[in-house]
């Protein structure tokens, strides 16, 4: 009986392919930076002269909501600059101490004297604004079955690799950490009802704090935004993992399958050393003139006690449901589901405050295999991890 595969189906491929669009087209990173409640709480704390030299924001996308834009923004008076503020560009007055941070990341718009006819100077808030609402294989199949699972583990890999390098180009460029802004600069505020409003930096108070759940700055505005240096790699939160690597099947009669196998993992870490996540591993390959598969899915807890620069060491360990089947050539014909266990190390390089460059070593453990096939099992991968 051949073993040789049909070829994966027409509407398989569209579906891929329909994936790989949608993913690369969801839009782009912009000049949005959103600020959490817990930072805009510790910035009213802080002297108002002050605040904008040190936010917490992350980048956001294009595709994600905006806030109505703030009114035309001026320095606070004409004339030279007061003790303690220096001209900047175009015209604007910065803290001194600004004057460190170069030259901003994103241009200011430029200034223009207002006429008799333009707006009047900005003082007290910037303008405030009223938004709207916004199964397992118990029996022997025949080679032909094999190849098609095997072509479906194939779509799934391509789409889940696709889906992967999106998530990693975007995070990877995507920036989180430290941003500086004018004292003045406006300040997007998201109210709980669905509600904005606009207020300088500089005279925000915690009664504006009271039925917000978050804030917008963008570098267009004001005098401008620098980015004064990403945070270290930040785990806390949705993570989305997958890499490749060797692995290896173990049949009846001492074979032992090795091929290029992949690992896609989604979950979640509640702190940044701890997370648990459902973890999926497929292989498919021909093998002596024979064709087999082997698919894993389980959960699994990973722990990153160690940090040495930007390097993250620790160990993982996990367990869940294996389905395998080989047929034809020199393999025997097998088919069945069994449990697994699974644990081992980690190694995690920072390349980002959201993307690691991830190295695995893991053993896997089939109590339930037959006496010749319950060895453990190892295999090793390379990935990215995306946070």
């Amino acid at each position: 009986m051949s073993t040789r595969r049909t070829p994966i189906p027409v509407h398989l491929r569209l579906q891929a392919l329909t994936t790989l669009i949608a993913v690369l087209t969801s839009g782009c990173l912009g000049h949005y930076y959103e600020v959490q409640r817990t930072e805009l709480e510790r910035l009213v704390r802080e002297p108002p002269q002050t605040r904008g030299q040190n936010v917490y924001a992350v980048q956001q996308f294009t595709t994600d909501s905006e806030p109505e834009p703030a009114g035309p923004w001026y320095p606070p008076q004409e004339g030279p600059p007061p003790p303690g503020y220096s001209m900047g560009l175009h015209g604007y007055w910065l803290p001194d101490f600004y004057i460190d941070f170069g030259t901003p990341y994103y241009d200011p718009p430029v200034y223009t004297r207002p006429s008799v006819h333009d707006a009047s100077p900005v003082s007290g808030n910037v303008g405030g604004v009223s938004g709207g609402s916004p199964s397992g294989g118990g029996s022997s199949g025949g080679s032909g079955n094999i190849g098609n699972v095997g072509d479906a583990i194939v779509v799934i890999i391509a789409v889940g690799v696709v889906v992967g390098i999106a998530l990693a180009a975007t995070e990877g460029a995507r920036y989180e950490g430290s941003v500086a802004v004018h004292p003045q600069h406006p300040v997007h505020l998201w109210h709980r009802r669905g509600g904005q409003s606009t207020v300088r930096l500089d005279e925000l108070t915690p009664e504006h704090l009271r039925d917000v759940e978050r804030a917008t700055l963008s570098g267009r505005e004001g005098a401008g935004m620098w980015l004064r240096g990403a945070a270290p790699l930040n785990r806390q939160g949705f993570s989305y993992q997958f890499g490749a690597g060797d692995d290896r099947l173990v049949l009846p009669g001492g074979q032992n399958p090795r091929s290029l196998g992949f690992r896609f993992a989604l979950g979640y870490y509640p702190v940044k050393q701890f997370g648990l996540l459902t973890d999926t591993r497929l292989q498919t390959g021909d093998f002596n003139g024979g064709a087999f598969y082997n698919v894993r899915l389980g959960l699994e807890a990973q722990w990153y006690p160690i940090n040495v620069w930007r390097l993250h060491l620790g160990p993982f360990v996990g367990g869940g449901q294996s389905w395998s089947a080989s047929e034809g050539g020199g393999l025997p014909t097998t088919s069945g589901a069994r449990p697994y266990v699974s644990f081992g190390a980690l190694a995690e390089f920072e390349i980002a405050t959201r993307l690691g460059l991830t190295f695995r070593w893991t053993q896997d453990w089939l109590p339930t295999a037959t006496p010749d096939t319950r060895d453990f099992i190892s295999s090793w991968s390379v990935g990215l991890a995306v946070y």
